[in-house]
């Protein structure tokens, strides 16, 4: 498990993809991992996609430590965001613990994912009040739900597949074989996918939290001007 400090209250961790295999990895060695966000709003803390540790291990004794710590000394709401039908990864096990010891929790994604996520819903994004500076920004063109969370205080943007760190200050969005792979799909992808991303650029991000690959932490507003602008990662040497 690897933890990055980004900001005061804004933490990102590293662990293996549940699926992915190194023979299957990306370009750059960083397809086997992937990214998970912490976040200390003012009424709540904020998990977003978590993943944890397997069980018995020492990144598993160092992660609940720390995050028992975190939920003590807060004293506040546990929020755990989705962001795609295939993140709901350990939103369960998490949500499980600290109900068992008194602590509010919610776990919140797109109604559009509740019926095939790999965890409980508690709310759907559309019926919950989000944390105090999160706002939810529907990604249209990828799978149906996902969503990149916009953390307003940090100026930082969560993403879930739509945007890939591809090292160096810079991102990729996400190619057209990672959408809805039917005719329709495609369409919506071609049609939507850079404008719904564009339309991020307003919030002035400075850092860009993508699950795969390699953050941004300044910089992220020109990083995501140029990548919705250039090919798809993957495409053209991307």
């Amino acid at each position: 498990m690897d933890v990055q400090k980004v900001r005061e209250g804004l933490w990102r961790w590293l662990l293996p993809h549940p699926a992915w295999t190194p023979d299957r990895d990306r370009p750059g060695g960083w397809g086997q991992f992937v990214g998970s966000v912490y976040y200390e709003a003012a009424d709540a803390l904020v998990l977003i996609d978590p993943l944890a540790p397997a069980e018995r291990t020492p990144d598993a004794a160092e992660f609940w430590k720390a995050l028992d710590a975190d939920v003590l000394r807060l004293d506040r709401s546990v929020v755990i965001l989705i962001g795609s039908v295939d993140h709901g990864r350990a939103a369960d096990r998490i949500a499980a613990r600290y109900r068992k010891r008194g602590n509010d929790v919610a776990v919140v994604g797109s109604r559009k994912i509740r019926d095939h996520v790999a965890c409980r819903l508690t709310a759907t994004l559309e019926q919950a009040e989000l944390p105090a500076g999160v706002e939810a920004h529907p990604i249209v063109g990828m799978s149906p739900g996902e969503v990149a969370y916009v953390l307003k205080p940090p100026r930082a943007i969560v993403f879930a597949d739509a945007v890939i760190g591809i090292g160096g200050g810079r991102v990729g969005v996400a190619p057209i074989s990672w959408g809805v792979r039917t005719p329709a799909g495609r369409s919506t992808y071609t049609r939507s996918f850079r404008r719904s991303i564009s339309a991020l650029l307003d919030r002035k991000p400075s850092i860009l939290l993508p699950s795969h690959g390699k953050p941004v932490l300044t910089g992220g507003a020109r990083a995501l001007r140029t990548a919705v602008s250039a090919p798809a990662w993957g495409e053209k040497g991307v």
